[in-house]
This record gives structure tokens, sequence and C-alpha cells, in this order.
């Protein structure tokens, strides 16, 4: 176990962040030692109509942090993020279809940008018109390669493969057919190359809304501002007042035509500044001379990567290591699923495994370590997940003597150009959390030194230490069997994984700090401490999505339920049933939950053992819950044996219990069942209806042919003995 050390308060909000508490808007001040200093603004209570002024006061830490876990805060505004326009929608409340719609556009776009790079195309906007046959092709096999790849590649989290109709295959591509123009494909190219991905999200949600201006306005200002735009960069004002005289001129003209025309609509300064955003180019000097002239001429350069604080730069990047390891179920996998173990292929042959890191630049700490199943196409998520999550736990499960306290929110990561990070999620997840991201092009090592070494580095100091290690040549491996020789599980593995990371790489001296890893961290948090985030906001970002229905005890998911007072009206008082949800491993306690397309809701665990627990521990109490005591066992078994033998004994000693019935009686209780049922069969054996007194009074009863009826039947029902009836008949 690794030694105790003095538990650190978590800091979820920073000076000038704005949150709410329930129904109470509050604004830190700033912090102190013994907690927030916060502003809390006016409220009024729902339920007696009293209005309370606003106050200052403290709050500690920790109380923050349990209304964290009760799902009760909710942050507003962080002053160290980007300041989010309150008109814009946000990636989470995107509709699938509006999502389908802006990757279509950006594999348009993107073939754009391999033509601008090739140098078949110039960043003009008559050559767009001129080779719209080709960007209309290129374009096209560009996104049928991303369907086909996105069809095979589309796995759930535990690595089934998902299923999708027809029907939903068709709506994930639907897009209308008019934008085959050179024009369109100029306009998507430009909003891709000021606004990024977000640029390419359409109106789509707006169809049938009442519109402004119409498309011939539209046109006429774009015309206008086409012959405004050149290397002066004239003024927003100006552009304005522009646009504005020559709308003005038009409609002139309009009303002294012999047949009046319809008048243009008189544009103000911020719609004119919204076209010049979606329309305009960057720089006249991309427009004139193509990208890489202008980026030669005009690009800074500066004094290399410099770090002030910890998290400012992070690097995140895949090694497979030199060393074969037996892929052997072992304890440390008996709390996952199945479905996990089979994407770990947990067979016991030896094979090499992928890691994969993330390191802090300014302190050269390990912020993220861990393997990468061959299952997993993209593991950026996981990567940036763990780099948030706290790992002192499995540095305490490891066995390692120092802790792992290494986490908080980084500002940049800098990623390579490979197959596992270019993926629509793994750029979801960065602009979801605010996260810079720098691509490096693939192959150039040089461009993300820092993990790069520390690859070798392991390499060097840990895995040469272990047998079966893997050689880089022929000449050096000879003769030499690395599979054969490997002799470390992977659960051995990851264990002396985690102990070169927290105890030997973390306390030894880096030649470029002057100092250890570990010390390095322990600065840098003195002078800015790391930002958190809370668990909405993670669920948001890492929350797995799904679908349940609502009952009397709420949303049941993974065992536990979940309720809370907005559901409980929702279940009486509407006839919303199912609900859509995301749930963190991270934290359980709460679930964000939604219906209809609406706003997203946090909802609680109806069970308080749940707050602020983590999907491990939900795992280690099913296992408890699955495990049976076998003396428990067998003690029920023969309490449940003996009680019958005596139960048996007493109902044969009070006769409650019949002797077994011999062939012959079973038979005769058969008879006794069936012989006065009435059927067809029995109707037609015995002949035509006779009244009971029929033929007595002509004396037709002597006939032989009635004589012989009549002795047929009394032979029929006479018995044996000569009794009319059985002794034990039913009659």
């Amino acid at each position: 176990m690794a030694a105790p050390f003095k538990k650190r308060t978590r800091v979820l909000l920073e000076k000038d962040c704005e949150f709410a508490v329930g129904i109470r808007d509050g604004r830190v001040l700033e912090l102190r030692p013994e907690g927030y200093l916060i502003f809390w603004e006016e409220w009024t209570d729902p339920e007696t109509g009293e209005c309370h002024e606003s106050t200052a006061g403290l709050m500690s830490y920790d109380a923050i942090v349990t209304e964290n876990n009760y799902g009760n805060l909710k942050v507003l505004r962080r002053p160290l993020a980007k300041p989010f326009d309150q008109e814009a929608v946000r990636r989470i409340e995107r509709l699938p279809t509006e999502v389908a719609r802006q990757r279509f556009k950006k594999q348009y776009v993107l073939a754009i940008q391999d033509m601008l790079d090739a140098g078949e195309l110039q960043p003009i906007r008559d050559d767009f018109c001129d080779n719209i046959v080709r960007i209309v092709a290129r374009g096209k096999n560009r996104y049928d390669e991303y369907l086909a790849a996105l069809a095979i590649r589309e796995n759930k989290r535990g690595g089934a493969r998902t299923t999708k109709s027809k029907k939903e295959i068709e709506r994930s591509i639907e897009f209308n057919q008019g934008f085959k123009c050179g024009q369109t494909m100029w306009k998507w190219y430009w909003q891709w190359r000021i606004d990024g991905d977000n640029g390419l999200f359409d109106k789509y949600r707006n169809c049938g809304k009442y519109k402004r201006y119409d498309d011939v306005t539209d046109n006429f200002i774009e015309c206008i501002l086409g012959t405004l735009w050149d290397q002066e960069r004239v003024t927003i004002k100006s552009l304005v007042e522009s646009v504005q005289a020559a709308i003005d001129a038009e409609n002139e003209r309009r009303e002294r035509l012999p047949v009046p025309a319809a008048k243009l609509k008189r544009a103000g300064y911020d719609y004119i500044l919204r076209l010049i955003k979606e329309n305009a180019p960057l720089d006249h000097k991309i427009r004139k001379h193509g990208w890489d002239k202008a980026y030669k001429d005009l690009h800074t350069l500066g004094m290399g990567i410099e770090t002030y604080r910890a998290l400012q730069r992070v690097e995140i990047d895949e090694y497979t290591v030199d060393l074969f390891v037996l892929m052997q179920s072992t304890g440390l996998f008996e709390h996952m699923p199945q479905s996990i173990k089979d994407i770990l292929r947990l067979d016991g042959f030896a094979r090499r495994v992928t890691l994969s890191a993330a390191i802090d630049v300014h302190t050269r700490c390990f912020l993220a370590l861990q393997i990468v199943p061959e299952g997993i196409e993209s593991p950026l998520k996981q990567t940036v997940e763990m780099i948030y999550s706290d790992k002192n736990p499995i540095a305490d499960s490891a066995g390692a003597k120092f802790g792992w306290p290494m986490a908080g929110a980084p500002e940049t990561i800098v990623l390579d150009r490979g197959s596992a990070y270019v993926t629509d999620d793994a750029y979801d997840v960065l602009a979801s959390l605010g996260i810079t991201n720098l691509g490096a092009p693939a192959g150039k090592p040089w461009l993300k030194p820092f993990i790069e070494r520390v690859f070798r580095t392991i390499h060097s100091d840990l895995l040469q230490r272990f047998s079966g290690r893997a050689f880089s040549n022929v000449v050096e491996r000879e003769e030499n069997d690395p599979a054969s020789r490997a002799t470390l599980t992977l659960e051995a593995f990851l264990v002396w994984l985690v102990r070169w990371t927290v105890d030997a790489y973390h306390t030894k001296k880096h030649t470029a700090l002057g100092m250890s890893p570990n010390q390095a961290w322990e600065e840098a948090i003195k002078e800015c401490t790391p930002r958190s985030l809370s668990s909405d906001e993670m669920r948001e970002v890492f929350g797995v999505p799904g679908r349940r229905k609502l009952s009397q005890t709420g949303l049941r998911v993974c065992h536990i339920d979940y309720q809370s007072d907005s559901l409980m009206e929702q279940f009486v008082d509407s006839n919303a049933e199912h609900f859509e949800f995301l749930r963190w491993d991270g934290d359980i306690g709460t679930i964000s939950a939604r219906c209809d397309d609406g706003p997203w809701h946090t909802i609680p665990a109806k069970d308080e053992r749940w707050i602020g627990k983590n999907d491990i521990d939900l795992r280690e109490w099913l296992q408890e819950q699955q495990d049976e005591d076998p003396d428990e066992f067998r003690a029920r078994r023969d309490f449940i044996n003996d009680a019958n033998r005596e139960s048996f004994r007493l109902k044969q000693l009070k006769g409650l219990i019949s002797l077994p019935k011999t062939p012959a009686e079973l038979r005769k209780d058969v008879e006794r069942f069936v012989r006065h049922a009435d059927t067809a069969e029995r109707r037609h054996k015995a002949g035509p209806f006779r009244g009971l007194l029929e033929n007595v009074d002509d004396g037709t009863r002597d006939h032989p042919t009635d004589n012989n009826h009549v002795a047929e039947g009394a032979h029929d029902h006479v018995c044996d003995d000569g009794t009319d009836f059985d002794y034990d008949s039913m009659e």
C-alpha cells in the first residue's frame, strides 16, 4: 500500500466563476483558505414566493464538493474558458441529422483542402466555379469512404457492434442536392477556415421558420461585399455604409422603372457583419497567392515551446512496447465485464501491447497511461478522461509508495495526424471540453518531442529489466524468440508500469527541470491550482448515452434507481415515458436525462450510498451480491429436505396421504370420469332418440326386435353380481 497522504481539497471553482446551487445564482469573488467568498444574487423561493436580497458569504470547499456530488452544482460561466455565445447551439444539443449534415459538408471541405495542398485548385472563387465537377467528384468519393469506414468501425463502448436499420442509414446521409455549385463550395470552405468545424453546422433546425431577408437581398449584399474585399482591409463600418448606400440606390432605380419593382429591405450592421464572417476570406494574401506562400511569408517565429504553468501544454501519443507479455486472466480482471475481457484478448498467448500516454510539458509528469485494446479505434476519449481523473487509487492498488495526484483540465493538447486521432469523435471531445488541438503531421516526432522522449525512457529504464524484449532488427535479435521468453503477465506488467511511473520516473531528477517531476508538480500547483470539472461537465463529454422507460421508481440504470421531483411530476402529470440519459463511470451518484429533445436535467440516485461513488464501487458490490457462501447454501438445502421429510411422515400418520393405486384402479378411475360424457360418437352408437314411454300402449313391447333390443340394453346395464349399479358408482 502507498503511504498515507494528506487529503487534498478539490477546487471546482475559480475566481469570477459564475455558478448556481439549486435556484440560487452566485459568483466567486475570491478563494480563501477557509473556502470561497461568494456573492449571491437575489432569489425568490418558489414555494413561499419570498424574495431574498443579494448577499455575500463564505462557503467551504467541501460544501461545494458535496453539492456537486448531489448534482446541485451548475457551472454557468468560467473566466478561463472561451466565452460562450448564449444564442449558439451547444454540441450536445445538436440533433443527429445536424451532425450528419455537418460531417457531410466536412468531407467536401477536406477534399477541397487536399486539392489546394496538391496545387490542383486555387483559393479563388472563380477557380472553384471552374472546377466544381472535380470538387464534387472528390467530395463524393471521400464521403463514400467515410461512410464505409464508419460502418466497419462503429462499435459500442463494450466492443459490441451496433446495428442500424436501413431507414436510419438513409436518414444519416440525407442532404439537399442543391449544393453542387462553385459559390456554395467557396462558402463552405471559408466558413470552415474561419469558424472551424462549427462553421459547417447549417440552420437545418430553423427550416420553415421566418427569414428576415430573402435570397435576392442576400445575393445583392454578397455581390457588393465581393467588390469591396481587397488587400486594404477596410473596416466593418465602412463596409456597412457601402452596402446600405448600394441598397438605397437600387431601391431608387426600381422605383423609377415603368413597372415599379419590389424594394430591397435595408440591412443593418449586425446582419451585414454576419454575412462578412460567413463569406469573407481570412486574408487577401491567401486568395491571391495560395496558402503555402502566404504561410511562408506571414507565419511568425518564436523562441520554441515555453510553458508557465501546469497543464498549459499536454502531449498525447501511442507506443507499442518492445516487450512481449502473457495475456492471461488474473485477479485484476475479475470485476470487468466479459465484453472488455474479449477486447483485451486474454487467451494466454504472448503479445506486445500498445500504450496511450499523456505527459504535461511543464512538469514532465504522466497525466494518463493506459493500454489500448485492439478493438478500440480511437483511444483519445479514454486517455483525456484519465487526465481529468484522480489516479491515487491506481497507485495504491499497485502498492506504490508515492501517490499519483497529477490531474486537471488541460489547455492545449498536441496530437499527431495518425489514424487513431484523426476522427470526428476525437475532435468532438476536444471541442466540447474547450481544449485547443494542435495537430502535428504524422511522421514528424520532433514536433512533439516530450512524449517521444519519455517513450524511449520507458524502453531503456523499465522494459530492459524483464525478459521477452523485442529487438529493432534481425541482427540484434539473432536466434532469440521473444514470445517464448515472455515471463510477465498482463496484470504484472501493469503493476510494474504504475510503480515505475510513480516511484521511479516521477521521483528521479530531470535534467531539464533541475528537480524531479513530482517536485515540479508541487511547485506548479502552488502558483496556479489546476482547474477541475464538475461531474455534470464530465458526464456531458465522457458520459455513455442510453434510453430508459420512466416508472414509479424513476429511471433504473445499471441496477441503480435515479429519482427527482421533476421526474415524479412528469410521471404523474405527463405522457413522457422514455428518457435519454448520460451516465459517467467516474460518478454514478447522478445522471443526466432529458425527454423529447428537451433540456438536460441532473437526476441523483435514490439511495444515498451511491452518491459520490464510481463504477468500480458498483462492480465490487455486484460481485459481492453474486457470491454465495457454500456453507449457507448447504444449510438451506438440508433444512428444505428435512422439513419435507418430516411433513410427509406427519401426513402419513394423520391419513392425509393416500396409498399408491394399482394400474387396474387407475384404469377404473379413468372410466368413472368419462362415463357420463355426451359426445357425437356415443350418440351415433346409441341410435335414434326414443321417448321414455314410447311403444308402451300399442302393445309393441313384445315385438321380437324390440325384445331383442331391450334385452341387449338390459344386458349392457347389468353388472356381474346382478345389481343395476356398481358398488362404487358415482350415482
